[in-house]
């Protein structure tokens, strides 16, 4: 589980959230929910000032949702920060509802569910990740330049294994689909000959 921050570059507005694995895989989750034309101070900001005008960084990695909440606040306090808790990301029933409404609220003839709305609702679907074990990093300010350069690398680094753990299992999938794809070929071949 992670602390990050989202900071305006241009006004220097610093956004707090949590996640549990990539800071850049929730960016693009809100970036992606402003696109839905939800309302929130956030994806107003990302409209007015255009969404490469923020950073992303990690702030620290937490172990359990005590230590989590202990980092959020602190990185609130340090930040003086806007809270990215409770910021929607997808269109909920009631949005989806009304744009195909039942028969029942319909008295000669129901509206069918359009393309869109079936596109909106697939995109408000949440994706599963897998939960990755991280070695506890000390957080915060520490009053020792010295530590704050070290935590950050650590923080670099565990980024960088992250996404290095992500390629790998693109190119993993990518190994698999070739095999599957040389067997059925090779599936083909044999049936062509035995004619």
């Amino acid at each position: 589980m992670l602390v990050f921050t989202i900071t305006n570059n241009t006004t220097e507005d610093v956004w707090v959230g949590t996640c549990k694995d990539s800071s850049d895989e929730r960016f693009e989750q809100l970036q992606e929910a402003m696109a839905l034309g939800i309302k929130a101070q956030i994806y107003k900001d990302f409209r007015d000032f255009g969404v490469q005008n923020f950073t992303v960084e990690d702030f620290a990695v937490a172990h359990d949702r005590e230590e989590l909440k202990d980092l959020f606040a602190e990185a609130m306090e340090t930040y003086d920060g806007r809270s990215l808790v409770g910021i929607k990301t997808s269109l909920g029933k009631t949005s989806i509802a009304t744009m195909a409404p039942l028969k029942s609220s319909v008295k000669s003839r129901a509206r069918p569910v359009s393309a869109a709305a079936l596109a909106i609702s697939k995109a408000a679907s949440p994706k599963r990740t897998s939960k990755a074990v991280n070695e506890k990093i000390s957080s915060g300010r520490t009053g020792n330049a010295a530590k704050e350069r070290m935590i950050k690398e650590k923080l670099a680094d565990e980024k960088a294994a992250r996404a290095q753990a992500k390629s790998r299992q693109v190119m993993d999938q990518a190994d698999e689909m070739a095999a599957i794809m040389a067997r059925l070929d090779s599936r083909g071949s044999t049936a062509s000959k035995q004619r």
